[in-house]
């Protein structure tokens, strides 16, 4: 998958984990008068929106690369992630409201067109980080869960205004509420798609065999490549290919590789090395596997 597509499939999952939460979330607003509170109400929506929303882009990764463990240890790690995030997100988007409702706008028809969906969408701002670091906690990576940082703070904020203010257009509550669970999943995998392409190092591109095409962003400091699927960049199609066969790194903005091959050397524009910076335009040979390091 190019990074462009990989972009574009993180857009679609985030309009699944919308339309996947909405029943429930819908189910929790029909029974809201058996609630002991609004806060608990609110509390439980929260969860709602955090388990579905996390479990899906955590697991985006391995759906990505084809890698079941990736995917199930990614719901997991999405998941415990997005419930706390939901909660998190709910009540500081209540604490929002009593604020702007108590000290910023008194009038009462102000409120209700500019302070509540702006009071929402902090909440909504605080959830969307909490789903952006998913995959960096699940891959523990620190610049992965900067770029989520960023990420999902701009997609939340985008989305959940975008949606809060939607639901003023729309007659039909339930479908607005659905629209805008919608936009709020595009707009967090949109915005960090972008911000991981701006933030990353670089592109790998593979240029034969099964996985041709196939483009791996350098978006951490260290990425480990081999035939293990607990590496960063899995080639197990490719022959002549060890289990950890080379690492690439950053070292003062600049990317490297180096080798940890045991067996088959590795190549850089057909020259053997065990620690080469790699410049634009350079065909990197791991084993029987090709990949040119290129811009985004």
């Amino acid at each position: 998958m190019s990074s462009f597509m990989k972009r574009v499939f993180l857009c679609l999952i985030g309009v699944i984990a919308g339309l996947a939460a909405w029943p429930f979330a819908e189910t929790a607003m029909i029974y809201q008068a058996y609630f002991p509170s609004f806060l608990i109400f609110s509390i439980v929506v929260g969860l709602i929106f955090g388990l579905f929303m996390g479990s899906f882009f955590a697991s985006s990764e391995g759906i990505i690369l084809a890698d079941k463990s990736k995917i199930f240890k990614g719901m997991i790690t999405g998941a415990f992630v997005g419930l706390i995030g939901g909660i998190i997100g709910f009540l500081a988007g209540q604490f929002a409201l009593f604020i702007i409702g108590q000290t910023l706008i008194h009038s009462m028809k102000s409120f209700n067109k500019i302070g509540l969906p702006i009071s929402r969408a902090v909440g909504w701002s605080i959830l969307g980080i909490f789903i952006g670091i998913t995959e960096g906690i699940r891959s523990s990576s620190m610049k992965k869960i900067s770029i989520g940082i960023i990420g999902g703070f701009l997609g939340g904020a985008v989305g959940g205004l975008t949606s809060e203010f939607l639901k003023q257009v729309i007659p039909n509550v339930l479908f607005a509420r659905l629209i805008g669970l919608l936009i709020f999943g595009f707009f967090i995998g949109l915005f960090y798609g972008f911000v991981e392409k701006r933030l990353s190092y670089g592109v790998l591109r593979v240029l034969n065999g099964i996985y041709k095409g196939k483009e791996y962003l350098i978006n951490q400091r260290k990425m480990k490549m081999g035939f293990s699927s607990k590496n960063d960049i899995t080639l197990s199609e490719y022959s002549e290919i060890d289990e950890n066969h080379a690492q690439v790194y950053i070292k003062k903005d600049d990317v490297y590789i180096k080798s940890l091959a045991k067996s088959a050397p590795v190549k850089v524009n057909d020259e053997t090395i065990s620690d080469h910076l790699l410049k634009f335009g350079d065909v990197v040979k791991v084993g029987e596997a090709k990949l040119l390091y290129k811009y985004q």
